[in-house]
C-alpha cells in the first residue's frame, strides 16, 4: 500500500482546483454574483439551492444541509474515501501527487499494479474491437437476442473472445506486453510447450472495474451458436485470483453503478452480468453483481461506503435463500466489528425460474420499482423459509419449527425487531400465543424485551431525562467506556488530545459522571484514592472501582508498549473527531438558515470554519485508524 499522500500537495490540489468544473459534470450550474448556483445533485428539488463557491472551492445546499469542500463533495457524490478523492482529482487535474513513507517494496508494488493495470486495458481494447468486427456478429446477436445495444456495449466495455488459441497472447505480445504479466493477469495460461494459451475463447466478455475504473479482471459467457467441439465448456468463467482481482473483494458494475448508488442510498445485488445491464436499462442503475461469489463481508464494507439499505435480488429457492443467509451473516459481522457498521439487508424475492432481467423485461421499470420498494427484510425472508419447509401439522413439528424459528431470531441484534417478528412472523405462522413463544424463547437464551443496548453495552441502566441529541448508541457507549477505562489504568498513555475533552464529550449519563469526577479529583493519573473521594455517592465510587479494575481484551493481549499506547491514542482521539462530526452538523444547520443574499460574510465564515473542522476530524481519523 502506497503511502500517506503529502499533505502540501492536498492543500495545494484543493486551492488550485476548479470546483466549479467538477460539480459542474453533475449539476447544471449558473452564475448568481460571486457564486454558481443549480438543483442538489444530493436531493430531488425543482427550485435550485445547490451553491458553490470558487472563493474557497465550498459548495452548500440550503435545501438539504449538505456542505463541504471539493474533497467532500467527491467523497459524497462517488462514495470514495478521502485518499481515492484526493487522487481522483489529482487525475482529472493532471496533477502529480507525492506520497511519504513509502518503502522499497511499496514502490514495487505500485509498479506492479500499474504495469499489469496496463495489460488488462490493453485486453479491453482488443476484446472490444473484436466484438465489434465481423468475426465479433455471434457475440453481438446474443446482446440483441437478450434486448441489448450498443450503448449498453459501450457503458459496461463488452467484449468478445474469438474462439481461438492464442490470438490475444499473439496481438498483445506483438504490442510489447510481457508473457509473465499475460499469465500474471489471468489473461493466458502456459500451455504444454512452455508457449502462451488464452483463458478466455469463444466467449463474450465482461470487463471487471475495480471502483476507481481500472479493469482487474474479466467474465466470460459462452455462446449458445458457437461450437465448442467435444469439450463442453463452463457457462461462466471468470478470471482467476491475481495480484488485481480478488473475487470476495469486487462487485461488478460499481464504477457504472455508483452514483446512482449515492443517490438512490440504496443497492441492488444481483448474481449475473446481464442482471446488472437489464436492470440499468430498465432505469435501475444503482445495480452490481458478485463475481461468482456469495456476499462477503469485504462486499458489504464496499457497498457501506456509498449506502445504507442492500436489497439482494436472488432466486426464491434454497439456493437463493442460503444465499441471504450467508449475506446477512456477513452483515452481522461487519456491524459488531469496529465501525460498528450497519446496513438494511433486504431480499428481493424472485419467481421461480426467473432472473432480475427476466422481471425487468416482464413488469418494466415501474413493476420493478414496486417490487424493489417492497423487498423483504432479510430476517422475515429467513423465517418464512423455514417454517415453509417445517411440519406444522403435529405438535412435535410445531415445537421443533418453534426452536428453529427461533434460534434464527437470536441472531438478530435489535430487540425491537426480535419482538416484533416474534409476533407477526413466528407466532401466528406456528399457531401459538405470543406468550408462549416469549417463554420459549427465554428458555431458549432468547431475549425479547427491549431493555437492551446501552445497558448491556456499558453495565448500567440507561437514565430518564438525557438531552436531545444525547442518544448513545452502544457502540458509542463501548468507546466511551474504553476512553475512561484507559484514563483510570494506563494515564501515562493518553495522548495530549486528552485535555480538550470534557464532560461534553461524553454522551451517556454514567460516563459523564465519571469524568466529572475524574476531573473534580485533578485529572487523570491522580491517586485512585482522590477519585474515590470526589465521587457524590456510593453506586458511582463502585462504578469507579469496577472501571479501574476491569479488564481490557484489546490492551491485555498487547504485548508492546508503543503499541498499547497507540490504542490508547486511537480511543481518545476517536471520541474527539466524533464530538468534531457533531459539530460540523451544526453548523450544516446553520448554514441551512441563512439566506444567501444578505447574509454572505456569516455564511463563508461558517464555510471555513466547518472546513477547518473537517481537516481536523480526518486527521484524528487517521491517526485513530492507525493506531488501531
Amino acid at each position: 500500500m502506497a503511502g500517506r499522500i503529502l499533505k502540501d500537495d492536498i492543500d495545494a490540489l484543493r486551492q488550485q482546483a476548479d470546483i466549479v468544473s467538477v460539480v459542474g459534470d453533475y449539476t447544471t450550474l449558473k452564475r448568481a454574483g460571486r457564486s454558481f448556483k443549480g438543483l442538489c445533485p444530493f436531493h430531488t428539488e425543482r427550485t435550485p439551492s445547490f451553491t458553490v463557491t470558487p472563493d474557497g472551492n465550498f459548495y452548500n445546499c440550503f435545501g438539504c444541509g449538505v456542505s463541504g469542500d471539493i474533497y467532500d463533495f467527491l467523497m459524497r457524490i462517488e462514495g470514495l474515501e478521502f485518499p481515492e478523492a484526493v487522487e481522483a482529482l489529482a487525475r482529472r487535474t493532471g496533477v502529480t501527487l507525492r506520497y511519504e513513507q513509502m518503502s522499497a517494496r511499496e514502490r514495487r508494488a505500485v509498479g506492479e499494479r500499474s504495469r499489469l493495470v496496463e495489460v488488462t486495458a490493453a485486453a479491453t481494447e482488443w476484446f472490444t474491437a473484436a466484438l465489434f468486427s465481423d468475426g465479433g456478429t455471434v457475440a453481438r446477436d446474443y446482446l440483441k437476442d437478450r434486448g441489448f445495444g450498443r450503448a449498453e456495449a459501450d457503458a459496461f466495455d463488452l467484449g468478445f473472445a474469438p474462439n481461438e488459441w492464442e490470438s490475444l497472447s499473439r496481438a498483445l505480445t506483438a504490442d510489447g506486453f510481457k508473457e509473465a504479466d499475460l499469465v500474471t493477469t489471468g489473461l493466458a495460461v502456459r500451455n504444454d510447450r512452455g508457449g502462451l494459451r488464452d483463458r478466455f475463447r469463444g466467449r463474450l466478455i465482461f470487463p471487471i472495474h475495480d471502483p476507481g475504473g481500472d479493469v482487474i479482471g474479466f467474465g466470460g459467457r459462452v455462446l449458445p451458436t458457437i461450437d465448442y467441439g467435444d469439450f463442453e465448456p463452463p457457462k461462466y468463467l471468470n478470471s482467476n485470483e491475481t495480484p488485481l482481482y480478488k473475487k470476495t473483494r469486487v462487485l461488478y458494475g460499481v464504477p457504472q453503478a455508483r452514483s446512482e448508488i449515492v443517490r438512490a442510498q440504496q443497492v441492488l445485488v444481483c448474481e449475473g452480468y446481464t442482471d446488472v445491464m437489464a436492470l440499468h436499462q430498465a432505469g435501475f442503475a444503482n445495480a452490481v453483481a458478485t463475481c461468482g461469489t456469495a456476499v462477503g463481508v469485504e462486499h458489504l464494507k464496499m457497498i457501506a461506503r456509498y449506502a445504507g439499505r442492500v436489497v439482494l435480488a436472488f432466486d426464491g429457492d434454497a439456493a437463493g435463500v442460503k444465499a441471504a443467509e450467508r449475506a446477512w451473516e456477513a452483515a452481522r459481522e461487519l456491524s459488531s466489528d469496529g465501525d460498528g457498521v450497519s446496513l438494511d439487508l433486504r431480499v428481493l424475492v424472485l419467481p421461480d425460474g426467473q432472473d432480475p432481467a427476466d422481471l425487468a423485461r416482464q413488469l418494466g421499470a415501474d413493476g420493478v420499482r414496486q417490487a424493489v420498494d417492497g423487498a423483504t427484510p432479510v430476517v422475515p425472508f429467513v423465517l418464512r423459509h423455514h417454517l415453509e419447509v417445517a411440519d406444522l401439522t403435529s405438535e412435535g413439528g410445531r415445537t421443533a419449527a418453534l426452536r428453529d424459528a427461533l434460534e434464527v431470531l437470536g441472531r438478530e441484534p435489535d430487540p425491537d425487531l426480535r419482538r416484533e417478528w416474534a409476533r407477526t412472523e413466528v407466532a401466528d405462522a406456528v399457531g401459538l400465543s405470543y406468550d408462549f413463544v416469549a417463554r420459549t424463547a427465554a428458555r431458549q437464551g432468547v431475549a425479547l424485551d427491549v431493555h437492551e443496548g446501552v445497558a448491556a453495552a456499558t453495565g448500567t441502566q440507561p437514565e430518564q431525562g438525557r438531552a436531545v441529541g444525547q442518544t448513545t448508541t452502544a457502540r458509542r457507549a463501548r468507546l466511551e467506556r474504553a476512553v475512561l477505562r484507559s484514563a483510570l489504568q494506563r494515564p501515562a498513555d493518553l495522548p495530549d488530545e486528552w485535555f480538550e475533552l470534557d464532560e461534553t464529550h461524553f454522551t451517556h449519563p454514567t460516563a459523564r459522571r465519571i469524568v466529572t469526577t475524574l476531573f473534580a479529583a485533578g485529572g487523570a493519573g491522580v491517586a485512585m484514592d482522590a477519585v474515590i473521594d470526589a465521587a457524590e455517592h456510593d453506586e458511582l465510587r463502585g462504578m469507579l472501582r469496577a472501571l479501574a479494575l476491569e479488564d481490557d481484551p484489546e490492551l491485555d493481549a498487547v504485548t508492546e508498549e508503543e503499541l498499547a499506547r497507540q490504542i490508547v491514542a486511537g480511543r481518545v482521539r476517536s471520541l474527539l473527531a466524533e464530538r468534531l462530526q457533531a459539530r460540523e452538523q451544526e453548523l450544516r444547520e446553520s448554514l441551512a438558515r441563512l439566506n444567501h443574499a444578505t447574509d454572505r460574510d456569516r455564511l463563508v465564515t461558517i464555510q471555513r470554519e466547518l472546513q477547518e473542522l473537517q481537516q481536523r476530524r480526518r486527521a484524528l481519523q487517521g491517526s485513530a485508524s492507525e493506531a488501531g
